[in-house]
């Protein structure tokens, strides 16, 4: 069956009923998407045009609706995903949490992997875990768990099987692919027993149930592209939500374009690691009393990495002290900055050594978005959109409000092929570009206004862009 044709009346009523059940938004953006679930369904159904489907998905006691909520969340998904945080999970984040349990008295450890869909996620932090613990010496002494929920049934009958094709594990190393699955016929990877023990799958509404853990109860939470599909008021509630049931200095991990910019200050953005290597993730900021309310970096070790920054201290971080054994050669110093250089260099065709000045400045400063949006600008400029990519996700990432960042990551997300997220980004760049001062006078612009380039970015956020 090919893909229906949804009026603008038949798009809104689906939205509705999708923002009712489970708060995920299906903008102009996505009516595509949408379309392509419904034709699904009807074909499933038998339903033979969308009108009657309508019928069918809004009657009383139907369980329809269910269904159509499995169709438009189901993600394609990957074991090891996002390299940086699965360095950051196995080199800092677990080990840490690790020494703070011991530390205080407790040997029990909670992960929630929120909106874990088909069950790659919650398995590799559960394959993390148990490397960790079995080489503990108290090792049968720790109560280890990790609870992954969704909202769509078929994805978790799916994780409950724990059986995955090669296109699932192509993100893993051998020795890890080795270690923790057993490969079956037909190159089939099922999850080792003892990995499956340490996750508990349920079903679970993030925006209409109650969180299933008890305040301060979790030491990290995953939520990785789950608020791409809420409005800004269903995310603030939720991260407040998570925010309860996480402890003090408890992690939260989301995705490549997701932010908790504008939704919520109650998180520090920390980042960990160095260069194209580093991972931005948030942490729960402490409760304090009412009457002291100013909420400063902290202190931490050489070995936890740099330190944690709130979000109004984000975009002006500067040098940190790097380890004594770290040696390099000293960076070219430009008289008027660094990034001075670096435009310098992309505005004389130079993309290779802009490339380089922007890594180095970025070796100093991890949390310099516009380094990042830079580097990304010379990466795609050079024709190393995949490289880019990372870039541009991690300027995006830190200041959202840059709408010419968000520009640039559309571009090269259409030229990779993924035009949905290219969609968001041209909308999420005509909703961002002109906020600031500088962006009358931004080089992107190539003798257009603002408001032309709003347009374009409108239009392009429209259009199907195969």
């Amino acid at each position: 069956m090919s893909r229906p044709v949804l009026t603008d009346a038949e798009h809104a009523v689906l939205r509705l009923l999708l923002a009712r059940a489970a708060g995920l938004v299906f903008d102009d953006a996505r009516k595509d998407s949408m379309a392509y679930s419904v034709a699904d369904r009807l074909r499933a159904t038998g339903v033979a045009t969308v009108a009657a489907y309508l019928d069918l998905v809004t009657g009383p006691d139907s369980t329809e609706l269910a269904a159509l909520i499995n169709e438009v969340t189901i993600q394609e998904t990957h074991f090891f995903r996002n390299p940086p945080q699965v360095r950051a999970l196995r080199q800092t984040i677990l080990p840490e949490l690790f020494r703070s349990a011991r530390a205080a008295g407790r040997r029990r450890l909670r992960v929630w992997s929120a909106g874990c869909s088909t069950g790659e996620e919650p398995y590799t932090v559960a394959m993390l875990l148990h490397e960790m613990v079995t080489e503990m010496p108290d090792a049968a002494e720790w109560d280890v768990r990790v609870l992954a929920t969704d909202v769509s049934s078929r994805a978790l009958a799916m994780a409950d099987q724990a059986t995955y094709g090669a296109r699932a594990v192509q993100m893993v190393e051998p020795a890890d692919l080795a270690r923790f699955f057993e490969v079956g016929p037909d190159r089939v990877y099922a999850v080792r027993p003892e990995v499956r023990a340490l996750v508990e799958l349920r079903h679970h509404n993030l925006v209409t149930d109650a969180p299933p853990y008890a305040p301060g109860e979790v030491d990290l939470v995953l939520c990785r592209n789950v608020t791409i599909y809420f409005g800004r008021s269903t995310t603030r509630a939720l991260v407040e939500r998570i925010h309860g049931v996480l402890t003090d200095g408890g992690y939260l991990l989301l995705g490549h374009s997701e932010t908790l910019w504008q939704v919520s200050d109650a998180y520090r953005l920390v980042a960990l690691g160095h260069g194209d290597s580093a991972a931005f993730v948030y942490r729960r900021v402490p409760e304090v009393p009412t009457d002291r309310r100013l909420v400063l970096p902290e202190r931490r070790s050489a070995q936890d990495g740099p330190p944690v920054l709130g979000p109004e201290r984000r975009a002006v971080a500067r040098r940190r002290t790097r380890p004594a054994d770290r040696r390099r050669a000293p960076r070219e110093v430009h008289p008027e900055g660094p990034l001075v250089a670096v435009r310098t260099a992309l505005a004389q065709g130079r993309y290779a050594e802009a490339d380089r000045l922007a890594a180095e400045v970025l070796l100093d400063e991890p949390l310099l978005a516009e380094a990042h949006h830079l580097r990304g600008v010379a990466l795609g400029d050079l024709g190393r959109d995949t490289d880019a990519l990372v870039c541009l996700r991690k300027a995006v990432y830190l200041a959202p409000g840059d709408g010419f960042a968000h520009f640039r990551l559309a571009g090269a997300l259409a030229r990779t092929g993924d035009r949905a997220a290219a969609c968001r980004e041209y909308a999420a760049a005509a909703e961002t570009l002109g906020t600031r001062e500088q962006d009358a006078r931004a080089a992107e612009l190539g003798g257009r206004t603002v408001q032309e380039l709003v347009e374009l970015c409108r239009l392009l956020a429209r259009q199907d862009l195969s």
